[in-house]
């Protein structure tokens, strides 16, 4: 099925060695003119496997290797590695790697996961259908998702390619300068898990939102909502809470991060923005905002919970800065929290709506708290309450 704006990708190229026409297919490769580099990897992971599943047995153990070798003949086509597993080929790198077949791989790659997600949680956490929208702190959500071994079914959007701003934050290297960001995330995920289904959008926007959240069976689980384009982060909301899809995001705060979570799965009429923006203002929104209009939204979307350097920053937008300043730190916090939460929604544990605090100052600078500091912080949210009124009036 096409789907409005979805990015064509050769992706990876699976050859599944029981398969004659995949061997045929796969020789057919190597006999090219530019055969691929191979990496043959199944042997070291066939031995991986058996030590997980024989735990008690030391490998100094005079049992090992005997019980090593039957494991092999009964399990492994008599140990002939070459005749099991897949050969995984990526285009973009020429580089071939021998694996298991994907339910193995899959067994293994979370095999350090046990049993901090039980077995049931993490078929849950791997069965589910995320959207992820925006790829800079995005990306980093969906490196750890997949990482742990969740979200086997990724929609993933962004209209932007890797720019040397981005790279302060994003995980990659100025060979990828230029690249879409969506098809960047991709192949990087592929590369971490090559059976992972992965859907590439060219933004989200009004033509992409009904194949991007898809219906039915087809609909997201999750909506990870990471854009930059305020008029598209209220859309995606008014469409995530008509078919009742929960929504998380991650605001960076210089080194911490907030983390707002809303339930329209358990909520279908709750607010959009906990209610921070009157919801028909929020309708009304043009395609273009003025930088005061962006200014104002961003403040009362934020709230007053940010650093005394964001709220700095936010007045300088557009003057003195291009756009709202982000840290590879809080980036990198937020991949983490945004995946912590999603595992939590996706597979039944409590996670209530609301705005969440992750905040590395309160818990790392052993002066955060003393009176100056707090005094300080306490002079610079007066003086910026009192210049966004300078600004702007008393607008919401």
């Amino acid at each position: 099925m096409t789907r409005h704006g979805a990015r064509p990708s050769a992706g990876v190229r699976l050859y599944d060695m029981s398969r004659r026409q995949d061997v045929a297919a796969f020789e057919e490769l190597r006999a090219c003119g530019e055969p691929p580099h191979e990496v043959d990897a199944l042997a070291g992971i066939v031995e991986e496997l058996f030590r997980t599943e024989f735990p008690f047995l030391a490998a100094d153990s005079p049992y090992y290797q005997v019980t090593y070798q039957r494991y092999l003949a009964s399990r492994w086509h008599g140990g002939d590695l070459r005749r099991a597993g897949v050969w995984a080929y990526f285009p973009w790198r020429r580089t071939a790697v021998h694996l298991p077949d994907e339910t193995t791989f899959s067994r293994l790659r979370t095999a350090r996961n046990r049993d901090l997600i039980t077995q049931q949680e993490q078929q849950r956490y791997h069965a589910a259908r995320v959207g992820v929208a925006g790829l800079s702190v995005g990306m980093s959500a969906v490196m750890t998702l997949v990482g742990t071994g969740g979200a086997g079914r990724l929609r993933i959007a962004d209209p932007d390619t890797l720019a040397l701003t981005n790279l302060n934050r994003v995980t990659a290297s100025v060979c990828h300068l230029g690249l879409s960001k969506a098809t960047l995330c991709a192949e990087r995920v592929w590369e971490l898990n090559p059976f992972q289904h992965i859907e590439m959008f060219d933004g989200l926007s009004d033509r992409t939102a009904e194949d991007f959240f898809g219906r039915g069976t087809d609909s997201l689980d999750l909506l990870i909502e990471e854009t930059d384009d305020l008029r598209v982060k209220a859309r995606a909301r008014f469409t995530a809470r008509s078919r009742k899809v929960p929504v998380v995001m991650a605001t960076d705060n210089g080194d911490n991060v907030l983390v707002d979570v809303e339930r329209y799965d358990l909520e279908p009429r709750r607010p959009l923005f906990h209610g921070a923006v009157d919801q028909e203002r929020l309708r009304r929104l043009p395609e273009r905002l003025t930088d005061a209009e962006r200014v104002l939204l961003a403040d009362a979307l934020v709230g007053p919970d940010v650093t005394v350097r964001m709220k700095l920053s936010l007045l300088q937008v557009g003057t003195r800065l291009v756009g709202w300043p982000q840290l590879g730190t809080a980036a990198t916090l937020a991949g983490a929290a945004l995946a912590y939460t999603a595992r939590r929604i996706l597979t039944g544990q409590p996670m209530p709506s609301g705005r969440y605090a992750v905040d590395l100052d309160a818990a790392l600078d052993v002066d955060h708290h003393a009176p100056q500091a707090v005094a300080e912080r306490e002079r610079v949210d007066a003086e910026y309450t009192a210049s966004m009124r300078t600004l702007f009036g008393d607008a919401p």
